[in-house]
């Protein structure tokens, strides 16, 4: 079987990396759902579970604070490379990074040598906050803590038609020791007939402390030899303290695709 990697999430730098048991709990909302709801969904785990090993050799972000107008009022730009090694785990190297236009690139990797150490002391004592691509409602390991209603509704997406299915997606992270539930609730977009996942949008229940709204966007574009990548993940939210409240949104692009090595026992 194949082992995911998972990268995790700091400050600094956000980079994500991508199998097959369990039925999600599915209905149809109306007639007018489709002929076969569950069977697109289906295809969405089997793409899913075809296309898990693959992981990104570049990753670009972008992020901005904004003012109470929506207006940029700071923006940082980071590029990272990405690689593996023999047992899977991902090594991000800072290639690129700039705030309001200026080269910061010597002070970040500074920063992120301190935020690295950080990270390893927080990974032995067990409270570090890390994702992978493995969770995601459209894994078929993780079924029985999703839950999928198909709606009739339909969109144009990217020159696909695409049918809407609203779905919650229990999830876990760790926090001062002690593991908190962490619920996705949205949307996801599924191609009609191929069942191929175009987008899929949610929020997070409960929000991260000081924040009081967030929105999560992933969308996949598949190649023209058929591989099925993430392509881009957008956010945007608004948090605060106290009387302070600032905007945020940010912007991670993949690229470099490649597919992960396998350890000899996987061979």
């Amino acid at each position: 079987m194949k082992k995911s990697t998972i990268l995790s999430i700091t400050a600094l730098a956000i980079a994500f990396i991508a199998a097959a048991a369990g039925t999600a709990i599915l209905t149809a909302a109306e007639d007018g759902a489709g002929a076969d709801p569950l069977g697109l969904w289906q295809k969405a785990l089997a793409i899913f579970q075809k296309n898990s090993d693959w992981f990104p050799g570049k990753v670009s972000v972008l992020s901005e604070v904004l003012d109470r107008k929506g207006r940029s009022d700071s923006i940082t730009q980071l590029v990272f490379n990405i690689v593996l090694d023999g047992q899977g785990k991902a090594r991000t190297e800072l290639l690129q990074a700039f705030k309001n236009g200026k080269d910061i690139s010597a002070e970040m990797k500074k920063k992120l040598e301190v935020s690295e150490a950080q990270d390893e002391k927080a990974a032995n004592k067990k409270d570090a906050y890390s994702v992978s691509l493995d969770e995601n409602p459209f894994n078929p390991d993780k079924q029985q803590l999703v839950t999928v209603q198909a709606t009739p509704e339909k969109q144009l997406l990217f020159e696909k038609t695409c049918q809407r299915f609203d779905f919650s997606f229990q999830t876990e992270i760790v926090q001062k020791n002690k593991k908190e539930n962490l619920t996705w609730k949205g949307k996801a977009w599924l191609e009609e007939g191929s069942g191929i996942p175009v987008k899929l949008e949610f929020s997070f229940e409960p929000l991260p402390k000081h924040v009081y709204s967030l929105w999560t966007i992933y969308l996949y574009e598949t190649t023209d030899s058929g591989d099925w990548l993430l392509k881009e993940i957008k956010v945007q939210g608004q948090g605060g303290f106290l009387f302070i409240k600032k905007g945020f949104r940010s912007s991670t692009g993949f690229s470099d695709y490649r597919r992960q090595p396998q350890n000899e026992s996987e061979k």
